[in-house]
């Protein structure tokens, strides 16, 4: 009886072989779905690189479906814990670039809309600041925002802000 146990304990089934199959297909696809600099930084086999070119080249349903069958198989064979952790870094740092770009916008709007109590509240944020850079960027951003021109001052206010903080 002890051994029937254990033998049943060791037996996957075959929903769960295909649910497998199905984690390592969605897999694939998003590693394909990569833009070029984002795959190339990937910890990839060659074969499973080529493969994966392969499948952003195909056009046909049926092909490419084979062809996620395929790198899937490859995924297995090589392991693929490594391929999902690499991948949640490579997300991991996307969405990280993403919230900082969002609160360079935020600090932008803010000194756009704010005036002196916002450029005050950025200086202690920023302590090594050019204030007279930022307020006189803040007044043009303000005058071609009235005059709806083209917001070219909160431009150069989001990449002066963008460079204090890659020091």
């Amino acid at each position: 009886m002890k051994e029937d146990a254990e033998f049943e304990e060791e037996v996957i089934s075959k929903s769960q072989i295909k649910r497998d199959a199905d984690a390592l297909v969605v897999l694939a696809k998003k590693i394909a779905a990569l833009s070029t600099d984002q795959f190339d930084s990937m910890p990839l086999s060659e074969d499973l690189r080529a493969s994966i070119l392969d499948v952003r080249r195909l056009t046909k349903g049926g092909a490419i479906k084979r062809q996620y069958k395929y790198i899937a198989k490859l995924i297995r064979e090589n392991g693929d814990e490594h391929l999902s952790q690499a991948l949640d870094r490579q997300l991991d740092q996307d969405q990280a670039a993403s919230a900082r770009l969002h609160m360079f916008e935020h600090w932008r709007d803010k000194l756009v809309a704010g005036g002196d109590e916002a450029l005050a509240e950025f200086i202690q944020h920023f302590p090594n600041t050019d204030r007279q850079y930022v307020r006189q960027q803040q007044r043009k951003a303000q005058q071609e925002l009235s005059a709806q021109k083209p917001p070219a001052a909160s431009r150069k206010l989001f990449q002066y802000i963008k460079e204090l903080n890659k020091e």
